[in-house]
């Protein structure tokens, strides 16, 4: 991949073509691309990319680098799309861009709102949806739920921070951001403050989707429980653990 992205030419064809010599300056390319890869850095912050739902989606150090398992978010959301009343959809600290990006391609007739606290990755994002032409997306720049009006949203899905800030993982993400990975000593800080924020700014019966550590579904489902949330459930990831929980505002 990283021969790839210094010449130029696609994995088959350098499969296709062992035989290919690389002038020097590609070879100096080559080995400092390697150095850093080498050193620990994530492949996708060195080639820029990173797919998610089949889409190539641009990432840097700003955003988070998506994961497979996060897919099952968007699916999540997707299955329950006929049960969602009508109006707009939010992603909650939407990075890079992917979900939000997804939903819109997935669902053209709904508004897609991608909401980011961080300049920077909002730059990313915003990049991408000029990349995929989703013109059923909007950007703004907030923490959380807190700049958007009551009773404005259909449904928001969240792949917040989940991480204690003394988990055993941290440093081997030392390259992604701290921000959106980490949240308190719990991990649970920002999921509380977009449970307890959505209860305003959802509409009747609205689903809210989050996804979380795999030990964290009982946690997340009694803290849904005990903010008036009802019909609770959890979807299990590809290796059986629970990865995403979700609930409804009660029906008035």
């Amino acid at each position: 991949m990283l021969a790839s992205q210094v010449t130029g030419l696609s994995r088959t064809a350098l499969f296709a073509h062992p035989d290919t010599v690389l002038n020097s300056d590609v070879v100096d390319q080559l080995n400092a691309l390697l150095k850093r890869r080498s050193q620990g850095e994530p492949l996708a912050y060195i080639t820029g990319l990173r797919e998610f739902w089949s889409l190539e989606m641009n990432v840097s150090p700003s955003v988070l680098i998506p994961r497979p398992d996060t897919e099952l978010l968007v699916e999540t959301a997707l299955a329950h799309m006929p049960e969602v009343p009508g109006g707009a959809v939010a992603d909650l600290g939407t990075g890079c861009g992917a979900i939000a990006i997804a939903l819109a391609l997935e669902i053209p007739t709904r508004h897609i709102i991608a909401i980011e606290r961080s300049a920077a990755a909002l730059k990313v994002a915003a990049g991408n949806i000029k990349k995929h032409a989703t013109d059923n997306v909007s950007l703004v720049m907030t923490s959380w739920l807190m700049a958007l009006r009551d009773s404005s949203l259909a449904m928001a899905v969240a792949n917040p921070p989940y991480l204690r800030d003394d988990d055993e993982h941290l440093p081997s993400l030392s390259y992604e951001p701290a921000q959106a990975l980490v949240s308190g000593a719990d991990g649970l800080q920002d999921i509380t403050s977009i449970v307890t924020q959505f209860k305003r700014a959802g509409v009747s019966g609205a689903p809210l989707l989050l996804e979380h550590g795999h030990q964290q579904g009982a946690l997340v489902r009694e803290l849904l429980r005990s903010h008036g949330y009802i019909n609770i459930n959890t979807s299990l990831d590809l290796a059986g653990l629970e990865r995403i929980s979700y609930g409804f505002l009660p029906v008035s």
